[in-house]
């Protein structure tokens, strides 16, 4: 037998009216339960049933999320140790640059200090350009007529001569090393004071020293020192140490290899040296009588 539904339910009633009396429900039961707790056993009852079906529907977007973080993660972690890796190398280019700038204020503490004991006016000068050419060894200096370095002029380092400038622009110089094929450069032994010339024989080449009368006076690490001779090179600057005495049957000189005290690859900066002596001699005194002329006045008054 069936029931006819109760006559709230019926499908003439109002929905207005229904819903209306199920707020009125809600209210008194919220009511209720806020003054006498009426529900909290029945709460506590389907919390503790429904925890487990809770926990399993909620576990796959908690794996999910759980995936995102960790990529998010790695990713995080990822750019982390980018970031300190270019960091580290930052700080090392820093620390690099440190070094050369101490080794570069360490050179230019040397040359000032040999500035200030030279009995010569000199000017420091940065090198700003090296030349591949392996048949040529020049560089080129940041001084220039402008600064008054002229054609000539001796180019030394704290360590010792380093060659001499063989063109001069305005702003800028171009110097031959001591190394260089068309460079020679007279020189003295300063433990004996025998005098010769050193040859430059190309990049990367020992030096040869050559026109030396007494060959057997000489030994490996021999101090080689400017004779000042020519008028280029004042007078003792050092200049090479003799590496290698090479004594050959068949020709009676030896083969004598010098290496540069001044290596240009280790420095920056250089020192232009302003020497030039003069090579013509004095003049005469106006009331003084050649002497020739003091022959002929002799012979006339016998």
């Amino acid at each position: 037998m069936l029931r006819s539904p109760p006559p709230l339910f019926n499908q003439g009633t109002p929905a207005l009216v229904k819903l209306g009396l199920c707020i009125l429900a809600s209210l008194a039961l919220i009511l209720v339960d806020q003054r006498y707790h009426s529900t909290e056993k029945f709460r506590s009852v389907t919390q503790t049933v429904l925890y487990p079906l809770q926990v399993l529907m909620s576990w796959p977007g908690n794996f999910a999320k759980g995936i995102s973080d960790n990529f998010v993660t790695r990713a995080e972690m990822q750019k982390t140790i980018e970031a300190q890796a270019q960091q580290l190398l930052d700080l090392s280019l820093i620390a690099n640059h440190g070094e050369n700038l101490n080794a570069e204020n360490s050179s230019l503490r040397k040359l000032l200090s040999l500035q200030q004991q030279s009995q010569f006016k000199t000017l420091a000068a940065e090198i700003i350009f090296n030349p591949t050419n392996p048949l040529s060894q020049k560089i080129v200096i940041k001084r220039g007529a402008t600064d008054g370095v002229k054609l000539g002029m001796p180019v030394a380092s704290d360590a010792g001569i380093m060659g001499q400038v063989v063109r001069v622009f305005e702003h800028s110089s171009e110097v031959a090393l001591l190394e260089d094929r068309d460079l020679a450069i007279p020189i003295q032994v300063a433990r004996n004071g025998l005098r010769g010339a050193l040859f430059g024989m190309g990049r990367g080449e020992p030096l040869e020293l050559r026109y030396i009368t007494a060959v057997g006076d000489l030994d490996v690490g021999d101090y080689l020192t400017t004779s000042g001779i020519d008028g280029t090179y004042p007078p003792g600057f050092p200049v090479a140490l003799i590496t290698k005495i090479e004594r050959s049957l068949d020709s009676s000189l030896p083969a004598i290899t010098c290496r540069p005290l001044a290596d240009v690859n280790r420095y920056r900066h250089l020192m232009v040296i302003f020497y030039q002596p003069s090579n013509i001699a004095p003049p005469a005194p106006a009331n003084s009588t050649p002497l020739i002329g003091k022959q002929k006045a002799l012979k006339k008054k016998s």
